[in-house]
């Protein structure tokens, strides 16, 4: 009988171990995304660190110094900075 308990825990406890932490960090990243602004301080996943300057449906484009501006796609978003002593939102 204990056998047949063991794979039901097994899924349950990868279910809260694993799967639900990834979803609440995705809808977190979504909704970090869709609340993404002109004028935002943003890091990319490759950590360029910039000024969110235009938004245009799902592209970025960052100003990242005086005359420089990256075009960028909004998923490559991956933290939105403030400077309250939090980094990151993410």
């Amino acid at each position: 009988m204990g056998g047949a308990l063991f794979i039901p825990i097994l899924l349950l406890l990868m279910y809260f171990m694993i799967l639900r932490p990834q979803q609440k960090a995705r809808k977190a990243q979504a909704a970090m995304l869709a609340s993404l602004d002109v004028g935002d301080d943003v890091v990319t996943d490759s950590g360029i660190y910039g000024t969110v300057s235009d938004l245009d449906g799902g592209t970025v484009f960052l100003m990242v110094a005086d005359g420089i501006e990256l075009k960028i796609s909004k998923a490559n978003i991956a933290k939105l900075i403030t400077y309250d002593g939090i980094t990151d939102e993410a």
